[in-house]
């Protein structure tokens, strides 16, 4: 016979005969909450595309991330899981739904480095009605059921639980592991090498739960990293190298200071493009011009890494080296750095970045306002008259960017170009025929070029017709390279080489344009630099100093050097592959002998070093580095 207080709970659980039935239920209940919302959030966002199946990849990813993630909770709090649950499941509905408001405006889910940094509210607070739903009802409908469940389970006895607790965590434990080996092999086939340009392929490869947890995990892998001490050997790098360190100036330091400065990084152009001819026509006709009124550097070789165009954003801005694996930009994205941004924002510039892509590729909207923008302009942010590629065309995009770089009384304005991105498919209509070569990458390539050619002469032309050229700084240089290996035997083709392996390295080079009006004389330097010495010299010519740049002017007499991420080091007259440790002569291919050489090789790699450990321990915050080199 019952008794009269007994609970429903209670009763309910008699019934059924299972001790632990509704604490079951409970955390099913849980776990088909968070996985609901979750794939909901997957297609608000675009993350994946309709039609939605439980059956596909992206469901079986977030049901196991889901199992993994409760059932964890579960295990560790045996005694008061059900309240913990409840509190988790709050928890991630409010992660979702903002990442719900953020996403739909930027295109990824929420990050710790942008918590971290300023409340995302204040990025989308204009713009937050409209971003809202009524389907978003999803992250919070199932919360006032788990309280009604909470409430029917309120005198649950704990006795039971006590004695079953071994048993219980076996099964729990088994749940979990299971689903762990199950996400991990069905996810070995996933080409993770995507998600090191563009962080959000990891929420539509694996679901914004996993997303989440392993932005944590990297984030908090970070601080730890940049919170331990440093040694005494880290010091003694830091503080020989800064000792070292020359404070030279060049003959033209300051000789065109307070102009306004534009700087174009232009998507993929290599060096060998300018002065090419081609079935007797020139691909960067404008261009090769623009080098008898300018400084122009034929001998800058890239030197990003894994971050590629974002690296040398990095290098450009801060005249520090990539780091060794990943990209600086989700790596150490809340660092401080003294960059271009920053250094004239202090001088009375308004500093802006513009770029016609998703504000979340390569985690700029995050760096960007770190590296001290005004404003970061983005796909968002402009009118997509005309497209090309990947999204608005060069022409568009410079005519746009001056219109409203030139709301200012003064500005720096950083321009990264799109249209000429890999694999350069939409060029068929340019005028530029290339022979042999036609319908091929290399072919396709230089059409691009001779478009971006054309567009660079459209923003000069815009600019001189608004009297503004004269009073511009204008810097051009390429990224990174546009044809890789694959393409090597039409490139050899095309350039004549011999097959050389040397030959191939030589010609991993960029262009250097610094334009500065009529006031200096164009002239073609040939001193050997990278992307780290272009920060150095715009500086130079404004006569501004930068006490942390790892590069130098190129415009300081005296030969120069590179050194590459791998530790390759090239000189005016060597080549010394750090690979093979072998050195080799510029202009014969062939190894030598020559240890003085080798030896300031050797010297030159404890840049990356340094520049590893200013990351690594984000020495420039608070001016940390200051007290090592006291």
């Amino acid at each position: 016979m019952l008794k009269f207080e007994e609970t429903f709970g209670e009763k309910l659980g008699r019934i059924l005969g299972k001790p632990y039935i509704l604490e079951i239920i409970f955390a099913l209940f849980t776990i088909c909450s968070i996985f609901t919302k979750t794939i909901y959030l997957q297609y608000t966002l675009k993350l994946k595309e309709p039609p939605f199946t439980l059956f596909n990849d992206i469901s079986t990813y977030i049901l196991l991330t889901s199992v993994i993630f409760i059932l964890s909770i579960v295990l560790f709090t045996p005694k008061r899981f059900r309240g913990i649950l409840y509190i988790t499941n709050i928890i991630t509905s409010i992660l979702l739904f903002s990442d719900a408001l953020y996403g739909r405006y930027y295109g990824i889910p929420l990050t710790i480095p942008i918590l971290y940094q300023i409340g995302f509210v204040d990025d989308i607070s204009q713009s937050i009605f409209s971003l809202l739903k009524i389907k978003d009802v999803v992250f919070f409908i199932d919360l006032p059921i788990m309280g009604f469940l909470i409430f029917l389970l309120r005198n649950k006895d704990v006795k039971k639980r006590r004695r079953n607790i071994l048993l219980r965590s076996g099964i729990i434990i088994s749940v979990i592991l299971v689903s762990v080996f199950s996400f991990k092999a069905k996810a070995k086939d996933v080409d993770r090498s995507r998600h090191a340009y563009e962080r959000k392929n990891i929420a539509k490869d694996f679901g914004s739960l996993y997303f989440h947890g392993f932005d944590i995990y990297d984030f908090a892998k970070q601080r730890i990293t940049q919170n331990m001490p440093l040694n005494d050997e880290e010091k003694h790098i830091i503080r020989e190298f800064f000792k070292k360190k020359e404070d030279k100036k060049s003959q033209y330091f300051g000789k065109v200071p307070d102009k306004n400065l534009i700087v174009i990084q232009v998507e993929a152009m290599q060096e060998f493009v300018v002065d090419l001819v081609i079935e007797g026509k020139e691909v960067t006709p404008f261009l090769n011009k623009l080098k008898d009124n300018s400084f122009y550097f034929n001998n800058i070789y890239y030197q990003t890494a894994g971050g590629n165009t974002s690296d040398a954003e990095f290098m450009l801005n801060t005249s520090l080296y990539p780091a060794v694996t990943g990209a600086v930009n989700y790596l150490y994205p809340t660092n401080d750095f003294l960059t271009l941004g920053k250094i004239m924002k202090d001088r009375g510039y308004v500093s802006q970045a513009f770029h016609g892509y998703e504000p979340s590729f390569w985690n700029r909207e995050t760096v960007y306002r770190n590296y001290g923008y005004d404003k970061f302009y983005s796909v968002i942010d402009f009118d997509l008259d005309d497209i090309r590629g990947w999204a608005i065309s060069d022409k568009s995009f410079f005519k746009q960017s001056l219109d409203i770089s030139l709301e200012n009384e003064k500005f720096f304005s950083f321009l990264i170009t799109l249209s000429s991105h890999h694999p350069y498919g939409g060029f068929s209509d340019i005028d530029l025929y290339t022979g042999r070569f036609e319908d091929t990458q290399v072919g396709n390539y230089l059409k691009s070029m001779r478009y971006v050619d054309t567009a660079i002469e459209s923003l000069f032309k815009e600019l001189e017709e608004r009297g503004e050229l004269d009073n511009t700084i204008i810097v051009i240089y390429g990224d990174h390279s546009g044809l890789y290996l694959d393409q090597r035997t039409l490139v050899e083709d095309l350039l004549g080489l011999d097959g050389s392996i040397i030959d191939w390295y030589k010609i991993q080079k960029v262009p250097l344009w610094i334009y500065t009006g009529s006031q200096l004389p164009g002239r073609t330097i040939e001193k050997v630099g990278g992307q780290i010495d272009i920060l150095p010299t715009i500086l130079d010519l404004m006569g501004i100093d930068h006490p942390y740049a790892l590069g130098t002017s190129l415009l300081i007499e005296g030969p120069g050097s590179c050194i590459k991420r791998d530790g390759t080091v090239i000189f005016h007259d060597y080549y010394y592959d750090n690979a093979e440790k072998r050195l080799y002569h510029i202009n014969t291919n062939n190894p030598v002998e020559n240890p003085t050489v080798v030896e300031k090789a050797l010297d030159k790699q404890k840049e990356l070093m340094v520049s590893d450990i200013i990351l690594r321990k984000d020495l420039l915050k608070n001016n940390k580095i200051l007290e090592i080199l006291k």
